[in-house]
């Protein structure tokens, strides 16, 4: 995971290395109840380093710029210079602050969320507790066991930042192909459409649409198409006087018989019937 960090460094190119280290201004672990007594809130302050803080307790609310992350126990902080902060009591967290002047750095550092919570917490807090206990410990390497604690936890900051960003784009995807076929059956639900005619219209497989189509909408597209056509002839049953025939046809129903037997199965009554209930009201 290291190797991996620095070689996104050098394939930027002209790094200087002693540039690139980081100045560490303070590590260890932070607990507001001791140093906020009576206090339910901390003051507004600029960020003026890069703030990292793994939350070891479900708390209260972390505001940075206009945005309120409710303090959740594995959630991982990284607040940037310039950002203004503050926190709603309590909060209990690991933390290193330290300050960044290479560009090439600093710009990999600002891809971090200011706030997530990764699906694996145990490989960041291990990194977290081994960089602030080399901190702790001795100096005998010439600071070579704190540098490098350093970078494998920022290493895996910027390593999960990369899935995530990869996931969410994943996820965006899969809104745009749904929202497409949403948009495609609205507009063709009356005519006799299948889950491959939508399918091909997304250019998708039927197999991985018609999973798509159920994790996201909540069930098959032919359940979704009856909803559409049942609302329709609901609505023309209602607010027309057109044949049963004509209302079968025209949404989507092969026949009048199919229109009877799908809407006395659905609403346990005929659309006759429902018609009539409908003038009964009046």
């Amino acid at each position: 995971m290291l190797l991996y960090f620095l070689e996104i460094l050098l394939f930027k190119g002209g790094v200087d290395m002693k540039r690139m280290m980081p100045e560490i201004v303070n590590v260890g672990m932070y607990d507001a109840s001791l140093v906020h007594k009576n206090a339910k809130s901390t003051k507004n302050r600029r960020v003026h380093m890069y703030e990292i803080e793994y939350i070891l307790a479900d708390g209260g609310t972390s505001y940075i710029e206009d945005h309120a992350y409710p303090i959740k126990k594995h959630g991982i902080i990284c607040a940037k210079p310039g950002q203004i902060r503050h926190t709603d009591l309590g909060f209990k967290c690991l933390y290193i602050h330290f300050i960044v002047e290479d560009e090439t750095f600093d710009k990999l550092l600002k891809t971090i969320p200011d706030f997530h919570i990764p699906e694996k917490p145990q490989l960041f807090e291990k990194a977290m507790r081994a960089h602030i206990s080399a901190f702790a410990s001795p100096d005998t390497d010439g600071g070579l066991t704190v540098m490098s604690t350093l970078f494998e936890l920022i290493s895996l900051l910027i390593h999960h930042t990369r899935y995530l960003t990869n996931k969410n784009q994943g996820t965006k995807n899969n809104a745009t192909v749904i929202n497409n076929a949403l948009n495609y059956i609205n507009e063709n639900f009356c005519n006799p459409i299948t889950l491959q005619d939508i399918a091909n219209h997304v250019h998708l497989s039927k197999i991985y649409f018609h999973n798509l189509f159920i994790a996201a909408v909540g069930q098959t597209t032919h359940s979704y198409i009856q909803a559409k056509r049942f609302e329709k002839a609901k609505k023309m049953l209602m607010t027309t006087d057109k044949s049963f025939s004509e209302i079968a046809l025209e949404c989507g129903f092969s026949s009048q018989s199919y229109l009877n037997y799908a809407f006395k199965k659905e609403m346990n009554c005929t659309p006759r019937q429902f018609k009539k209930e409908s003038s009964i009201k009046y």
